[in-house]
């Protein structure tokens, strides 16, 4: 089928002197590869090689990473129960979908690159580009380099699991070692392979999706044979405590996070007003069902206990159990290595256009080198810096708890700022009527994503009934905050000081 180029208007924020904000609008081919600007005529540099398929590849490479693999055992200690576990991820799926929809109103209204970094600033324009400044500095120091290190320590887990057949008792540094690798591989692959790169990650998820269909085969199998194992008093133990709550749903929207991906690369999506939504949606939905019959499949194979004592490599015990040494110890966690492998790809694609978009809009010093391109046709600069970030979070936190820190510290930026762009939604539907808006979320949806977000930015700080941990409840929450409460002075040091913005990428053109 022939595609045909469909003339679409694209809004972008520019600040006009540090006083107001206004859109502006910038035309381009819906199926080409070249933005032009309606007064300089200048190209975009980088190109538009995502289309639905491949936008959705990512939307699903990105969510499906080393949560669903890893965290069904500390969520289930979390809340105490089976029943409960199953709940969670339930309910974590219901406010993503709604997270979703609203990133969909604001991904086809304004349909730039950068996520809610263009988002806030059209919804915020004063204090003068305070609140994306900060969500880009928190997103590039905390948010993204902590989940892509987590990611890459669970490879690395899996990966010695395959070459040693045990689920735990792993050297941690080795593990660590395995993940510098993966980090740096995928950027080398980023970097100078572009289109390579990208049929890797479309091919890495297809083995991902078809771990988790069989996951869930076997899990069907084995409950119609024998009966289900971790299902007898299905909510027996269940907590309580409202931090239990929020502990276990920072894993479970780590595993469900990815599909705003494609919000922070919109400028490399075809047609983006007609694939945004499908790929972002479809690929949820799909993730979604997934997991939650992973997860039944898990208790259904192994006992409350058995999943309780396999740490971050459940899916790995689950497969011995399943399918006998070989299969379990050897060839199936090679193969989840892999697939996770293929999150860390996907997530360090977004993360360093987040940078790259950063740099361009002045928010960052030597912003004319990180907004570059090289001649690969890729943020070199950018990826590089992403990869620095990331491997400093894989081998700086202390041993033992690492996994669950780097999902929490990483978690709690991600919800102040989901909830933030959300608010801001809602305030540009009064204060920019004028915008076209393809897609409108519905008012449920905005509001279970606002309060989600509240629970999640407040709960953190009120004392769990056990805390017995190496590190303290409050640290990953607290270290968050004040890493946001420090980029409050880094932008009066850049943008109000220094004038970032006005020496941008974008102020010249």
């Amino acid at each position: 089928m022939q595609e045909v180029d469909i003339p679409l208007t694209v809004h972008r924020v520019i600040a006009d002197g540090g006083r107001r904000s206004s859109i502006s609008s910038v035309t381009f081919s819906a199926t080409g590869s070249d933005i032009l600007d309606e007064e300089t005529a200048e190209p975009a540099e980088l190109e538009r090689t995502l289309g639905l398929w491949s936008g959705m590849a990512i939307v699903v490479g990105t969510i499906i990473g080393s949560g669903i693999f890893s965290t069904p055992s500390l969520i289930l200690a979390a809340v105490g129960s089976v029943g409960m576990s199953m709940v969670v991820w339930v309910l974590g799926a219901v406010v993503s979908v709604c997270a979703c929809v609203a990133y969909m109103e604001l991904g086809t209204m304004l349909p730039r690159s950068g996520g809610e970094k263009e988002y806030l600033q059209a919804a915020f324009p004063r204090p003068r580009a305070l609140l994306p400044f900060v969500f880009c500095l928190s997103s590039l120091a905390v948010g993204s380099p902590s989940g892509l290190a987590a990611d890459s320590a669970v490879t690395g887990t899996y990966f010695m699991y395959a070459a040693t057949g045990r689920s735990v008792e792993h050297s941690e540094w080795a593990q660590r070692a395995i993940g510098v690798a993966v980090a740096l591989f995928c950027t080398l692959m980023h970097g100078f392979f572009v289109r390579a790169a990208i049929r890797l990650q479309s091919v890495l998820t297809v083995v991902k999706v078809l771990l988790l269909v069989l996951i869930v085969t076997v899990g069907f199998g084995v409950g119609i044979k024998r009966g289900t194992r971790g299902f007898g008093d299905a909510f027996a133990g269940t907590s309580t405590h409202p931090s239990a709550y929020v502990s276990a749903l920072f894993k479970v929207f780590f595993a469900y996070s990815g599909y705003t991906a494609l919000n922070y690369s919109i400028d490399e999506l075809r047609n983006p007003v007609r694939n945004l939504p499908r790929a972002a949606l479809g690929g949820l939905l799909i993730t979604a069902t997934l997991y939650v019959l992973s997860n039944a499949a898990y208790f259904v194979v192994l006992d409350e206990a058995a999943v309780r004592n396999a740490s971050t490599a459940v899916a790995g015990v689950f497969f011995t159990e399943a399918f006998g040494a070989l299969w379990g110890q050897r060839v199936v966690p090679l193969l989840i290595g892999l697939a996770t492998l293929g999150n860390v790809m996907c997530g360090m694609f977004s993360a360093s256009r987040v940078l790259f978009e950063a740099a361009r809009e002045g928010y960052l010093p030597w912003s004319r080198v990180l907004g570059s391109i090289s001649r690969f046709q890729s943020p070199l600069v950018a990826l590089a810096v992403s990869c620095t970030l990331t491997i400093v979070y894989i081998v700086t936190p202390p041993a033992g708890e690492a996994y669950a820190f780097l999902i929490d510290i990483g978690g709690y930026p991600v919800w102040l700022f989901y909830g933030l762009a959300v608010v801001g939604l809602l305030i540009m539907r009064r204060s920019h009527r004028d915008l076209v808006r393809p897609f409108r979320a519905w008012h449920v949806a905005n509001g279970v994503t606002i309060a989600t977000a509240v629970f999640m930015c407040v709960v953190p700080f009120v004392k769990p009934e056990s805390d017995d941990g190496e590190i303290p409840y409050w640290a990953a929450p607290l270290a968050a905050l004040a890493f946001i409460l420090l980029s409050c002075v880094l932008w009066y040091v850049q943008v109000v000081i220094r004038r970032g913005p006005e020496r941008s990428h974008y102020a010249h053109k």
